[in-house]
């Protein structure tokens, strides 16, 4: 199914304002505590952690609540989805301008 340029836009619009770029992993812990459950193997968690890179190009992390779990998943994809929408246009785009070259080239006066 071919999309158009303008269906393409108008879908990174959409996803703009709840993209969020990075991955999301869940760890689990073991807490201080000598006489907790974690020190015998039953280790606290999963928590789901936003993990990305700063603007300075650190790593980083960001605790999610289960409470935020859904949107914060949902804003990871909307991401996936923005990129892979950038991807599809930029391939509209690339193909545009190989006909564009090519059709200057056959119009282009030889010089002879």
């Amino acid at each position: 199914m071919s999309t158009t340029r303008t269906a393409l836009r108008r879908r990174l619009l959409r996803l703009l304002d709840r993209m969020i770029q990075g991955g999301l992993s869940e760890t689990t812990r073991t807490c201080g505590n000598p006489t907790c459950r974690c020190q015998r193997g039953q280790r606290h968690g999963p928590h789901l952690y936003l993990t990305f890179r700063t603007p300075d190009g650190r790593s980083s992390a960001l605790y999610i609540p289960r409470a935020a779990a859904r949107e914060v998943r949902r804003a990871v994809q909307a991401w996936a989805a923005f990129w892979a929408t950038g991807v599809a246009l930029s391939h509209r785009n690339r193909a545009a301008l190989q006909r564009r070259l090519r059709t200057r080239r056959r119009h282009a006066p030889t010089g002879r």
